[in-house]
């Protein structure tokens, strides 16, 4: 005997607590077809559909029920909801707008607006939506998890700490938040506190996927790769499609251990919808695998599909580079030298510079090892206060610059004579740089492009800024403008820039260990030539490789994939790359 309509939601919503959501899905469908007049039964087969995964499928059936309910709240957030998970950012956007007058209580949808920015990596956006949403409800704990994720974006490590502590005091047993602070301790190099935070997550659920996620890079950043390999292994017994764990996972086993990995990776990668931003990590994954084998040819497309993906969603912005390189050239002029009225306080700033991929951390590490010198990663402040002050949002002062440069610097930065700031963006910054601290050592390194855009090429970065990565034609302008940005430097400061190449590095490591000691003012030893006995905390997407030692494989790699590089290489300008052969 069928079940009567009370009956057969219950069971749904039954299923769906219980997170059966195939099953689920199955039972709504019966549902729906039985009452095809009954709305409650369409909007219950949607849901199933978007808890399933199946978004594309549940957005008509949410709109449809909209039209007929269109002043249903929950219809309204659950259609809103499940247009941000699809990647439908624009619609969803609209459909908030379009409500929010009407809302007599609007925390929620800033809440979800909020996460359509987050995960649009528009963080500063992000942040004012769930501010809007915390002004209303401050005891909205996602809203303020939200905002401490975005925080990270901005590199506001205290500030996001702040938030997800917020977030943990007001669902204490929810792992998420504890699972974010992490990172951000983490980003703030504080990793035994991180590791703090992690732990306490997965005693709250020992099968927290994203804590696992966490724990593994705490375990690869902390150089105990053995550890992050299981964890990596544990997530994907768990859920074998989550992507990043293949990514992840890949660069850090051996050859012979990917080949084990090989069919459960490709499974996914056929389970999974072509376009589902899944498929980012998923494609990365296995390019890099069969890259690591040497079948090169076979993980171009791999490497091309994930590349493509991001750059749909994250396009680089050629003309607010180029501005930016314009303006900074009428500010520094070569006929004008720079103001010497800076900081030249102790600790002493050691800034390592280049394009990304070009060997600032394998240069970071080298300085690092001496015990006068504490590693502090790559620091955003000098990028923030400067983007400020090119915007037109702010003068500059050099003075002003060095100490709110030095405010945001982790505490224990102080703890030696010198620290290292091995931000490679920062190439863009050196009048910034040099003005507000006139004495600070600069270590430029320099790369074949080429290399580097291969490099690029194979991994994945979040940072807006590298938006450019992702595009073979965007990597060539950006590598231009670096060249144009440095050629004015030269010619403005170079007496004070320490060049290094890439290559000389690898092929004689004492010789340049020596060169940059001597620069630095410090005292050479021999550990400085072996970085990867340096104990500092590697937070690069290097953290893999820094481990392995120095050494010279990846020199002229870039023929490896030189049919995919070719767009790269033919948008090079050769004026500014003049010695490529």
């Amino acid at each position: 005997m069928a079940l009567a309509p009370q009956a057969q939601a219950q069971k749904i919503m039954t299923l769906l607590n219980q997170r059966q959501f195939p099953a689920a899905v199955k039972a709504a469908k019966a549902a729906q077809k039985a009452n095809p007049r009954a709305w409650q039964f369409t909007h219950l087969y949607a849901m199933a559909l978007a808890q399933n995964g199946q978004l594309k499928e549940a957005i008509p059936l949410f709109t449809k029920v909209l039209k007929q309910q269109p002043t249903d709240l929950d219809v309204q957030n659950n259609l809103i909801s499940t247009l941000v998970e699809a990647g439908q950012h624009t619609q969803a956007r609209q459909l908030i707008s379009k409500l929010l007058p009407k809302r007599q209580t609007k925390h929620d949808l800033y809440q979800v607006l909020g996460l359509s920015h987050m995960r649009c990596n528009e963080h500063a956006a992000a942040i004012e939506a769930a501010d809007k949403a915390l002004a209303e409800n401050p005891e909205n704990d996602t809203a303020h998890n939200i905002r401490g994720i975005s925080l990270i974006g901005v590199k506001r490590m205290e500030d996001a700490i702040a938030a997800f502590e917020e977030a943990h005091r007001l669902n204490p047993q929810n792992p998420e938040p504890l699972s974010n602070m992490s990172a951000a301790l983490s980003h703030a190099q504080r990793f035994d506190e991180a590791m703090t935070a992690v732990e306490k997550a997965l005693q709250l659920n020992p099968r927290h996927l994203t804590a696992l996620h966490r724990f593994a890079a705490l375990h690869s950043k902390m150089g105990n790769l053995n550890d992050a390999v299981a964890l990596y292994r544990k997530i994907l017994e768990l859920d074998p499609y989550y992507a990043e764990a293949y990514s992840e996972l890949v660069q850090a086993q051996t050859i012979d251990e990917n080949k084990q990995l090989f069919g459960t990776l490709k499974t996914a990668i056929s389970k999974i919808p072509k376009n589902s931003y899944l498929q980012v990590h998923l494609n990365l994954a296995m390019g890099n695998l069969l890259f690591k084998e040497k079948s090169y040819d076979k993980a171009a497309p791999y490497l091309s599909t994930a590349n493509a993906l991001v750059s749909k969603r994250r396009p680089h912005d050629f003309a607010r580079a180029t501005s930016d390189l314009e303006k900074t050239r009428e500010m520094f002029p070569l006929d004008k030298p720079l103001p010497k009225e800076g900081d030249t306080e102790t600790p002493r700033p050691i800034f390592v510079l280049g394009q990304p991929r070009s060997g600032t951390t394998l240069t970071e590490m080298m300085i690092s090892a001496s015990d006068e010198v504490v590693s502090c990663g790559e620091q955003p402040m000098a990028g923030q206060i400067a983007q400020e002050i090119l915007q037109g949002r702010a003068s500059f002062d050099a003075v002003e610059f060095a100490r709110t440069y030095r405010e945001g610097l982790p505490s224990f930065a102080g703890d030696r004579n010198f620290f290292v700031d091995k931000m490679p963006a920062n190439y863009q910054y050196i009048g910034f740089i040099l003005s507000a601290f006139p004495e600070a050592p600069i270590i430029h390194i320099e790369r074949d492009p080429r290399d580097v855009a291969l490099s690029m090429w194979r991994e994945f970065f979040t940072s807006a800024w590298m938006n450019f990565t992702f595009d073979m034609k965007a990597m060539a302008h950006s590598a231009n403008l670096y060249q144009g940005y440095m050629k004015h430097w030269q010619a403005l400061v170079g007496d004070r820039i320490l060049n290094l190449n890439y290559a000389d590095i690898v092929s004689d490591p004492e010789a340049a260990s020596r060169k940059m000691a001597d620069y630095c003012g410090l005292e050479w030893s021999e550990v400085m030539m072996a970085p990867e006995r340096n104990t500092a905390r590697v937070s690069t997407a290097s953290v893999v490789q820094v481990r392995e030692g120095v050494h010279t494989k990846s020199l002229g790699g870039w023929r490896r994939l030189e049919k995919s590089l070719k767009p790269f290489v033919e948008a090079l300008d050769p004026d500014l790359w003049p010695d490529l052969d």
